[in-house]
């Protein structure tokens, strides 16, 4: 017997689907809620230096986080206590996602473990939210006049360690919005660094927010794969009209990871792998083989739907049986790149 016609559906609706949700996640990750009147001044300029748990720290790790930093070192006895008390007090009045970042200029002396000892007995405070961050000595003093533009001009000697008594606050996309005396309390700190933050915390949540989606992404990655092995089910125990519903109810959970892919990646950036040894070249291949696929994919899906909405059965089998595989493989991948980098081995 003939196989029975399936309905025929606009699939050109879901390319405008897609169109729309793309635009959307684009426009509100560009403009949406982060602006409190605040000017911006720079970009962060891109660093990797090491924590005080001896971990590695780049600037891509801040994305999606409101942060201030300043730049100070555990032997100086004048200003750096003084900013020491300002982040204790900001880590009272902003418990969550406000990160607080400090920068030794010291790095010869203070090591991660001179560091965490030097919190851990002035400050005895959330380690976690509070990083200080130490490096190669040129790169530091280059990141400090240079990069974030504060502090002296002349290099660091024997004797002297310039540093500075200035808090940067930084915006979730990675840029810097206002500069502050730290010593000053009630004139700058008070007055305008508290507020400041609070204004530029409470507009950026939506932003921070966007750091969740990576988890999002992997379950409508996993349900993608769900309904491709439903649907292949389906087809082979010729029930075309529910094989069709279930195709078409894929291909809208796919236009909605890539919009949701895309505002991610918008806000959020990068993010870093922190495995080492024998499962950076694992994970670098699966990840290789998963990008390469998921920009094949898209045009083989759109072809095969629009030969199967338009009756055109065996050139749409002849098509569907590399769609489907390569598909399910992207979405099966797109899974276990996200067990490896957030939950495995998850950065900071």
């Amino acid at each position: 017997m003939p196989e029975p016609p399936a309905p025929r559906l606009p699939w050109g609706a879901l390319l405008a689907v897609f169109a729309a949700l793309l635009a959307g996640a684009v426009l509100f990750a560009v403009r949406a809620h982060d602006e409190p009147g605040l000017p911006v001044y720079f970009g962060v300029p891109k660093f990797t230096l090491t924590d005080q748990d001896g971990r590695r720290v780049t600037d891509t790790d801040l994305r999606g986080h409101v942060w201030v930093v300043d730049f100070v070192f555990t032997g100086c006895t004048t200003t750096c206590p003084e900013l020491g008390s300002r982040y204790y007090e900001l880590a009272e009045l902003f418990p969550g996602d406000v990160k607080l970042v400090s920068i030794t200029v010291d790095p010869d002396r203070d090591t991660p473990a001179v560091m965490r000892e030097y919190m851990t007995r002035h400050y005895k405070s959330d380690l976690a939210r509070w990083w200080w961050l130490t490096g190669d000595k040129r790169t530091i003093y280059d990141l400090m006049q240079h990069g974030f533009k504060v502090g002296e001009p002349d290099a660091p000697t024997a004797t002297d360690i310039p540093h500075t008594p200035l808090i940067l606050l930084v915006d979730a996309r990675g840029r810097v919005r206002g500069s502050y005396d730290g010593t000053d309390y009630e004139g700058t700190f008070k007055t305008r660094l508290i507020p400041d933050l609070r204004a530029l915390h409470e507009a950026q949540k939506p932003l921070r927010h966007a750091r969740r989606l990576s988890a999002v992404n992997a379950a409508l990655n996993a349900t993608s794969a769900l309904l491709l092995s439903l649907g292949l089910v389906l087809i082979r125990l010729r029930r075309s009209g529910a094989h069709q519903a279930c195709m078409l109810a894929t291909c809208f959970v796919s236009l909605l990871f890539l919009a949701s892919y895309a505002f991610y990646h918008l806000v959020v950036g990068s993010v870093r792998f922190a495995g080492e040894g024998w499962v950076r070249p694992v994970y670098f291949g699966i990840l290789l083989s998963h990008t390469v696929l998921a920009l094949t994919i898209v045009p083989l899906a759109v072809v095969t739907l629009a030969r199967g909405l338009g009756g055109r059965f065996d050139r749409h089998r002849a098509i569907a049986k590399w769609t489907l595989p390569l598909w399910l493989y992207v979405s099966v991948t797109g899974v276990i790149v996200y067990v490896l980098l957030y939950v495995a081995y998850p950065g900071r």
